[in-house]
């Protein structure tokens, strides 16, 4: 079994712990981990980068070892993902200290060609902050996207139940094994999550609920997502250290604005003064994603399953943009090359520059003159669509 590549990574996380970034350094350094293991001791020391705790780890647990536990994972059911399988999420290993392993009860969405939203808030929810976490889970849910939530009481639980209830995909990431006696009154919940999504773990069988794990598996839910909304928060929340994982990751964040006098809404209306999008519906965390997932995702207003032309264009709104948006005869050239591309979800301009065969000045100016005369809506993000109809 030493053979599978998996135990070197198993041993890897072992010996450096949760929330790492030094298999990025090892990789740069040596072709496999399998390498870097055999290398042994003296290379290790080396490398000038590990402490003496991590040395002693990888000197006293083996690849048998890993080894064990790799078969012990695999016979509670639980399978082993890493940087290497082919299901490892890429949104993960797009983050700075992806996890070497992941435990995995279930099947993780193909997040490739399915958008996803990270929802997560306070424990101590109040009966508004869970109604809010669980409508728009559900409405997300209903609209194709998968909800990633982190299994704890509140605002959690709310998410994953609304994305349940609505018949949709949710991921639960633990700060424990799989396998843990944690909160035992969602245990229910969890298997139904299993059963349509995925539980996954940084963590090992066994592993037990500790509070230092969860800041450290936070960054797993931002990561395996696109953007985060944070529902309810304290000044001193775990939910804004996702958040702020969300933004070195590169990724979106969404805040529900809240009541001013309740202790649970400074964090989040601190997040919503520092240039956090306020959102109180799914509609509004999906248009930012509608141009790479049209076919994918529903917004109010739109079609469910539209016909991708040859050219990349949907054929249904090729079809009706002509009676949504005005059109001029004294447009330049640039800007009726360009119309014709433009649909009803938002695309990206790139997107859009390609389809219209338009270098970026001219694009722009095509792009300048058809807000101008109303004919092209702008989003965040570098992002257009036709207007909506009136």
């Amino acid at each position: 079994m030493e053979d599978d590549p998996r135990i070197y990574w198993v041993w890897l996380q072992h010996a450096l712990g949760a929330g790492s970034s030094k298999q990025n350094r090892i990789l740069s350094a040596y072709p496999s981990l399998r390498d870097f293991y055999h290398a042994g001791r003296e290379a290790w020391l080396l490398e000038g980068c590990f402490t003496q705790k991590e040395i002693r780890n990888m000197s006293l647990w083996s690849a048998s070892d890993a080894a064990a536990l790799v078969e012990y994972s695999e016979k509670t059911g639980q399978r082993i993902l890493t940087p290497e399988s082919a299901e490892y999420p890429e949104l993960l290993r797009q983050i700075p200290n992806p996890p070497c392993a992941l435990y995995v009860k279930g099947k993780i969405p193909d997040l490739d060609s399915m958008p996803s939203i990270a929802i997560v808030g306070t424990r101590r929810a109040t009966f508004s902050g869970r109604t809010a976490a669980r409508s728009i889970a559900f409405e997300l849910a209903k609209k194709g996207t998968v909800v990633v939530s982190g299994g704890a009481l509140g605002v959690d639980t709310a998410a994953h139940q609304g994305a349940l209830q609505a018949g949709g995909k949710t991921i639960c990431v633990l700060g424990c094994g799989i396998d843990a006696n944690y909160l035992m009154a969602n245990a229910s919940m969890r298997d139904a999550i299993a059963a349509t999504g995925a539980l996954v773990s940084e963590y090992p069988p066994d592993t037990q609920a500790l509070s230092s794990n969860f800041p450290i598996r936070n960054r797993i839910i931002s990561g395996l997502a696109l953007g985060t909304v944070v529902v309810e928060a304290a000044a001193r929340s775990g939910s804004l250290i996702t958040a702020d994982f969300a933004l070195n990751q590169g990724r979106d964040v969404f805040a529900v604005p809240a009541d001013i006098y309740s202790p649970v809404s400074q964090g989040v209306n601190n997040l919503i003064k520092c240039g956090a999008k306020p959102v109180s519906r799914a509609d509004e965390i999906l248009e930012e994603y509608a141009g790479r997932f049209f076919n994918k995702i529903l917004l109010d207003g739109g079609e469910t399953n539209a016909i991708i032309e040859d050219n990349g264009v949907p054929k249904r709104a090729v079809e009706e943009k002509t009676e949504t948006a005005p059109r001029d005869e004294d447009w330049s050239d640039d800007a009726k090359r360009l119309f014709p591309c433009l649909t009803k979800a938002p695309q990206h301009i790139s997107v859009i520059g390609e389809k219209a065969g338009l270098p970026p000045p001219r694009l722009m100016s095509a792009i300048t003159e058809l807000e101008l005369a109303g004919a092209i809506k702008s989003f965040s993000g570098g992002r257009y669509s036709l207007p909506r109809a009136r």
